[in-house]
């Protein structure tokens, strides 16, 4: 059964954001803020993230999922699913509320979508999620899925930015688990903006292509159906 925070609500429908390729979360003069129709207040925001034994045990057996463990493998790089990008997932489902019952392959998927979404500037990249969330009719569920981001973002009172001292600290409560160790090349660090830049500027000197990247994964026993990563969804 669906979790209860993200089943759809025919009488009132989100807003669906726009198409991939440039979708974000929709701007601040958008927010609803709920039934008081205020946005919370900053002062009453707790500082530090207080993880219970249950919830980091519950996230690291969703990690140990073999789906989910098959999707870690193919990112050979880190790019989507690095160490800070997965302790912003579960930072947000301690934000969310949600019950260890729902740490759930579809909701980490959701979470790390918008994790994506946050902090990184490669847009199409994230998209490789979809098959892995969706399975085999990804291209006609997704915009579901976008819902569904939109929904979890909201059950957070839109706080989405998650500060680096915050997921240091979600890590350092079990610092010798290997998902802590998902490392990001150098190479692949920092950002990669090309709007804004004059169209005779080549801009500054990128890196050779990455060989792990361009090569598919060593092979780790492919689920039977599991979905191969896509490029892009449709437009």
């Amino acid at each position: 059964m669906e979790p209860s925070l993200f089943r759809e609500k025919p009488a009132s429908p989100p807003t669906s954001p726009a198409p991939p390729g440039g979708e974000r979360p929709p701007p601040s003069g958008t927010r609803t803020w709920g039934a008081g129709g205020q946005p919370p207040n900053p002062a009453s925001t707790p500082r530090s993230l207080h993880l219970h034994r249950q919830e980091r045990e519950a996230f690291f057996s969703l990690l140990e999922d073999d789906v989910v463990r098959e999707f870690l493998s193919t990112d050979v790089c880190c790019r989507i699913s690095d160490k800070y990008l997965l302790a912003m997932a579960l930072t947000y489902f301690k934000r969310a509320g949600l019950p260890t019952s729902e740490y759930t392959r579809i909701n980490l998927f959701t979470a790390l979508y918008l994790a994506n979404d946050m902090e990184e500037d490669e847009e199409e990249r994230k998209y490789q999620i979809f098959p892995w969330a969706l399975g085999r009719r990804w291209r006609r569920l997704f915009p579901r899925f976008l819902r569904r981001r939109d929904r979890l973002w909201a059950r957070m009172s839109y706080r989405a930015a998650v500060s680096r001292h915050c997921c240091e600290e979600v890590m350092a409560a079990e610092p010798w688990h290997w998902a802590w160790r998902r490392e990001r090349p150098p190479h692949h660090s920092g950002a990669a903006r090309p709007y804004g830049r004059d169209p005779g500027d080549p801009g500054p000197p990128r890196p050779p292509t990455c060989l792990r990247c361009a090569r598919p994964a060593p092979p780790r026993g492919r689920l039977r159906g599991a979905p191969k990563l896509a490029s892009r969804p449709p437009r």
